[in-house]
């Protein structure tokens, strides 16, 4: 399934002060810095190269280019800081934040992302990795971090949108019946102490010979230890043959909730910076409905 993409900026047209920053964290000039593709975040997201030969990697933002990616940045700032060195996160060098501009720099990770669409051997390598990383978020090591279930409400509520607005579903989904389903799910997700990335797909992953890196981690919270395995699942299916998921209605009620949530989004104009979201919500939101349809 295809990717949205935030337009990116370039290294080069950051404000003054944030190349300033770079440049000062790492002790050198930097002599050169590619632009990576992929994410919905718009700004800046670069790898560099110093003259000293030290590389890193960037991500940047302001609020001209998206009001509210500046916060996201803060909250993935506070998870890598709480998280701290693991093999399965990418290590923070430092961090810029001007009260308008956010910054990030991060080791840079020599490796690919995982075939899109999956094959197999990276699906077990992945998931292998997740159910490593969620032993040691599990409980939580930021304790207060935001709830999921409470963050993402709105979201996962949406059944209510597309009932109220009037919008078309497919013939066989009946949106009270999703509604409750959804009702569901929101209530089991609430009761999770599991440190979540929540946003995990292939771009979002960094594959080398020894790590599996679970990278942009911009909207964590406290959850079940089954939500990231479920998000992942809804990415790889029809990709690849995966493990079983419970039969738990936890499990079914948040797929459903993420399907009302990612239906009613796509009837939305695309939000400023991230031109190719709506098309991506819906045939996302396709994917977790036919799987709500096979769990039932």
């Amino acid at each position: 399934m295809a990717h949205a993409a935030g337009v990116r900026l370039p290294f080069e047209e950051l404000p003054a002060a944030v190349r300033a920053w770079v440049e000062r964290s790492l002790g050198s000039v930097v002599t050169s810095a590619v632009t990576q593709q992929g994410g919905f975040s718009p700004g800046t997201a670069a790898r560099l190269v110093t003259a000293s030969g030290r590389r890193a990697f960037v991500k940047a933002v302001g609020t001209s280019l998206n009001p509210k990616t500046p916060e996201l940045f803060r909250l993935e700032i506070t998870a890598m800081q709480a998280i701290g060195r693991l093999p399965m996160a990418p290590e923070l060098y430092a961090v810029y934040d001007d009260g308008d501009w956010v910054g990030m720099l991060f080791e840079d990770i020599s490796g690919r992302l995982p075939a899109h669409p999956w094959e197999q051997p990276d699906a077990d390598r992945v998931l292998d990795a997740l159910a490593e990383l969620t032993d040691v978020l599990d409980p939580s090591p930021w304790a207060d971090a935001p709830v999921v279930a409470v963050r993402s409400h709105d979201f996962l509520s949406r059944w209510e949108n597309v009932q109220a607005d009037g919008l078309a579903v497919p013939s066989w989904v009946d949106v009270e019946a999703f509604a409750e389903l959804a009702r569901g799910g929101i209530r089991a997700l609430a009761e999770g102490k599991a440190l979540a990335h929540y946003d995990l797909r292939a771009d979002n992953i960094i594959l080398t010979d020894e790590r599996v890196v679970f990278v942009d981690w911009a909207h964590p919270g406290l959850a079940p230890r089954w939500v990231d395995t479920v998000i992942l699942h809804a990415e790889m299916r029809g990709s690849v043959t995966l493990p079983p998921l419970p039969e738990d209605d936890g499990i079914t009620g948040f797929i459903a909730a993420i399907a009302g949530g990612l239906w009613w989004g796509s009837a939305q104009p695309a939000p400023p910076g991230i031109p190719t979201m709506r098309a991506w919500q819906r045939e996302h939101a396709l994917v977790h409905l036919d799987w709500v349809r096979e769990r039932l």
